[in-house]
């Protein structure tokens, strides 16, 4: 018997684990911002360019993406910096961090010698005193696998693929009392993640972290554990009663509890900069003006084409209200 935490580990990130192969968008078992519109990946790139002008950050500039998938998303901020900028893209280095061997071989595919790119692991990556880093993710903490805690007992999955609930072991107990959480969705590794992330990132000369995923300020009390199949949305129940059907075969995720995220990175070395919903950021970030830059070098029923897929992105009933964008920047400090 493995606790649950190991069990979705190997679920989605084992041999032979559903991140590897799995497919996003209209095709795929859930869809996201990077596949509603390329407009997502733009607005960061002119989101970059204002933040260049306004001295918050310098070239040459290494931009990189934390579990980026396929890739697309990244490719698109290199497109649009390449479109929107003077001499500016020729001084980006795009870096993808990815620790799957398989979309590291699709990301290097993808953008083949069109930009100056390179995939590569967290351990990996190299930071000097004199970087500028603008570091991004879309839908990255949902995928860190949990345990799931409840009135004192933590969840484990047999051998016939059947949960079970039982007393909370030593390495939950201990993780618990690092995170100062008593109960809920679990995140295994993201204490450790930030770590190794901030023993890097505070060696540049500037550094800024925007994140966007779904969830809130506050943790969820509720058992809110969801998988997603052929755009079926199954909740904490259904999946328990299907494991063996579900294991490897559909996305595994759950709410974002952004309060935790805050607190480990202002402990590493971040300074908090703005908490807004993923419609309010990407409007402040420059969404409109990009649009209507765009308006101004197409036709009238292309523009309305591209309006079309980037309403997703900011519809209250869609990604705009649930998605939430959290931003932090360098400050002094040491990780505890």
């Amino acid at each position: 018997m493995r606790s649950f935490g190991n069990y979705m580990q190997d679920w989605l990130y084992g041999k032979k684990g559903y991140y590897r192969k799995a497919i996003v968008g209209k095709k795929g078992d859930f869809y996201t911002s990077v596949s509603s519109s390329k407009f997502f990946g733009g607005t960061i790139a002119f989101y970059i360019l204002k933040l260049l002008e306004q001295e918050k950050l310098s070239l040459p500039l290494k931009v990189i993406e934390i579990g980026a998938h396929y890739g697309e998303c990244l490719l698109d901020v290199a497109k649009f910096l390449d479109t929107l900028g003077i001499e500016v893209v020729s001084k980006c280095e795009f870096i993808s961090i990815e620790p799957l061997e398989e979309l590291q071989q699709i990301q290097q595919s993808l953008f083949k010698d069109s930009f100056h790119f390179y995939a590569t692991t967290l351990k990996d990556l190299h930071i000097s005193k004199q970087d500028n880093v603008f570091v991004f993710s879309n839908e990255l903490f949902d995928a860190f696998a949990c345990e799931i805690i409840k009135d004192n007992q933590m969840l484990f999955v047999d051998e016939k693929h059947m949960g079970v609930w039982d007393k909370i072991d030593e390495p939950t107990s201990e993780l618990l009392a690092t995170l100062k959480i008593k109960e809920g969705h679990i995140p295994l590794d993201l204490h450790s993640f930030f770590k190794e992330l901030f023993e890097r990132l505070n060696k540049a000369h500037q550094w800024m972290f925007l994140s966007f995923d779904y969830g809130d300020e506050k943790p969820r009390k509720d058992m809110h554990l969801r998988a997603y199949k052929e755009h079926r949305v199954l909740d904490f129940q259904d999946i328990l009663n299907n494991l063996s059907n579900l294991y490897q075969q559909s996305d595994l995720t759950y709410d974002v509890d952004f309060s935790l995220i805050r607190s480990i990175v202002e402990s590493g070395g971040g300074h908090f900069s703005f908490y807004k919903t993923q419609a309010q950021a990407l409007l402040d970030m420059g969404l409109m003006e990009l649009l209507e830059l765009f308006s101004q070098s197409v036709g009238y029923e292309k523009y309305l084409k591209e309006v079309a897929k980037v309403k997703p992105l900011i519809s209250p009933g869609a990604l705009g209200e649930r998605f939430k964008a959290i931003e932090f920047v360098k400050k002094a400090s040491e990780f505890q």
